[in-house]
């Protein structure tokens, strides 16, 4: 349940107020995605894509083995997958050619050099190197990439957020820190020094309006239908998701909170009407959004160009972030998942169970596979 809703610390917004710059992309240029018109669209048939590898994930080793893991970044030819949940909070490295199982940073606990969860990984290519900040401490914990060991602890300002922070050293670590005036946003550069902050004045709790999230290498913020990156200074409009009436406002928000504790019905029957916008990918000039409406998962992708829809997939398991079928090798349909997109390629994940049944073996003896394309 995790990864279906929003926890109710996160933030709606009412008003957005930032530092902008005259160079900065307006509201108005942004494309508009018409999700409300587009929400009784068919399933697409299987998107065709170009440049596609198809790469079984090593077995050979139990750490290899992982389950519901997301692809947090591809550095060079090293995937990094993040894998949460109540047995471990760890980073699993994969080779993105053959497969080969590099190692895990795993190290969860209470000692030095060990954190308590998986905060946020921020991945600095030209170092090699992983950043790790603490939950409940004023530390950063720097590991190395190519070995599982600790190369350093740096110290920063500690503020208390339960919104995990966001971004990467390529673009700025964002950390959402709420103040009685609404909401601020400190950024940080690849050695987690404070370089610049975002105010936004006119921010209450809430719950279901809102996407703070990575997207390749920027963070991304959705406030009302816009969704922004997160740049250094300034909130960059890069598109506009145009969910109509299916939008839940700041005016229906609290009422829906309040219905969801005290009745006791199931969340997912209180928010069939509306649409949640759970996850958003993009690269280049096409945007993958993917939405909660009527109990089942779209994932939409976009030309960014035109606004308009061009492939869409409608499943029934809420848990996956992201889900969409491709034409794969002989012209079959494979479904692929949790997709990952960076400097104009994406990547995906392929289940353990459909690499069972295209191998003709158990699931439990399979582990993922891992695809790469471009749209």
């Amino acid at each position: 349940m995790r990864n279906l809703f929003i926890s109710i610390t996160l933030f709606t917004a009412i008003g957005v107020t930032s530092c902008t710059t005259s160079g900065s992309q307006s509201i108005e240029e942004a494309p508009v995605f018409d999700l409300e018109g587009n929400v009784d669209a068919e399933v697409s048939k299987p998107v065709k894509v170009y440049d596609l590898t198809y790469t079984p994930l090593n077995d050979d080793v139990q750490e290899a083995f992982f389950k519901s893991a997301n692809i947090i970044d591809v550095v060079g030819d090293t995937v990094l997958l993040f894998e949460d949940n109540h047995h471990a909070s760890r980073l699993i490295m994969f080779n993105l050619r053959d497969g080969r199982y590099l190692g895990q940073i795993n190290h969860q606990g209470q000692g030095p050099g060990e954190y308590t969860s998986i905060l946020g990984a921020f991945v600095d290519g030209s170092k090699q190197t992983v950043m790790l900040p603490d939950f409940f401490s004023p530390k950063v914990n720097v590991y190395s990439l190519t070995a599982d060991s600790l190369i350093g602890t740096i110290d920063r300002e500690y503020v208390q957020s339960m919104m995990e922070p966001i971004g990467n050293v390529e673009s700025c670590i964002n950390v959402a820190v709420p103040t009685e005036e609404g909401l601020k946003i400190m950024q940080y550069d690849r050695n987690y020094s404070l370089t610049d902050s975002i105010s936004l004045p006119g921010f209450e709790g809430g719950n279901f309006s809102t996407i703070w999230a990575n997207a390749g290498t920027e963070g991304i913020f959705m406030g009302g239908d816009t969704i922004f990156a997160l740049q250094p200074g300034i909130l960059k409009p890069i598109a506009i998701a145009d969910r109509g009436k299916f939008t839940i406002t700041p005016e229906i928000d609290q009422k829906i909170i309040m219905e969801i504790l005290d009745s006791g019905e199931s969340e997912i029957e209180i928010l069939k009407p509306y649409m949640l916008i759970r996850n958003v990918r993009f690269t280049d000039d096409k945007m993958l959004i993917t939405t909660m409406h009527n109990a089942k998962k779209n994932s939409d992708l976009y030309d960014m160009s035109t606004g308009k829809l061009i492939y869409r997939n409608t499943y029934d398991t809420l848990e996956k972030p992201s889900s969409i079928v491709i034409t794969g090798e002989n012209n079959r349909p494979l479904q692929i998942e949790s997709l990952f997109a960076k400097n104009g390629i994406w990547y995906a994940l392929v289940s353990e169970d459909v690499v069972a049944q295209s191998a003709d073996t158990n699931s439990e003896d399979a582990n993922c596979a891992l695809v790469s394309f471009r749209f």
